[in-house]
């Protein structure tokens, strides 16, 4: 045996292209990864409430007060997640039929994502 073989190879040489022939082929094969920073978690903050509460149709998800929010959102973070969903949910009193509680300035939604930005602060993706 001289140095001049050519050692052998366990793959082939030729790579067939038979999964990629059509869209659909393509599509069904394709390689996906799915990561905490491809995520965005919906995280709910409710006003006038003095400890987290259950959302009954949805197990597992609560409605944060301020405070909590500040925490779990902080933990999101930690963990990787790549942004933020805030929904605000407004005092029974506050509701109307135009949802102005929604843009005001001193609403939930808006002073929970001004806690966040100011705590968080570029390390997330904030939306509402």
């Amino acid at each position: 045996m001289g140095g001049s073989e050519e050692p052998r190879v366990a793959f082939p040489r030729h790579r067939p292209r038979r999964l990629r022939s059509t869209p659909a082929l393509r599509k069904l094969v394709a390689e996906t990864s799915v990561e905490p920073r491809h995520l965005v978690l919906p995280m709910f903050v409710a006003d006038g409430i003095d400890e987290p509460r259950d959302i009954a149709s949805m197990p597992g998800v609560v409605q944060h007060t301020r405070e909590s929010l500040r925490r779990a959102a902080a933990d999101a973070v930690a963990a990787g997640v790549g942004g933020l969903m805030l929904f605000g949910v407004p005092r029974e009193e506050d509701k109307d039929a135009t949802g102005s509680a929604g843009v005001a300035e001193d609403g939930i939604l808006n002073v929970a994502l001004r806690d966040l930005a100011k705590d968080l602060g570029d390390d997330t993706v904030l939306m509402a």
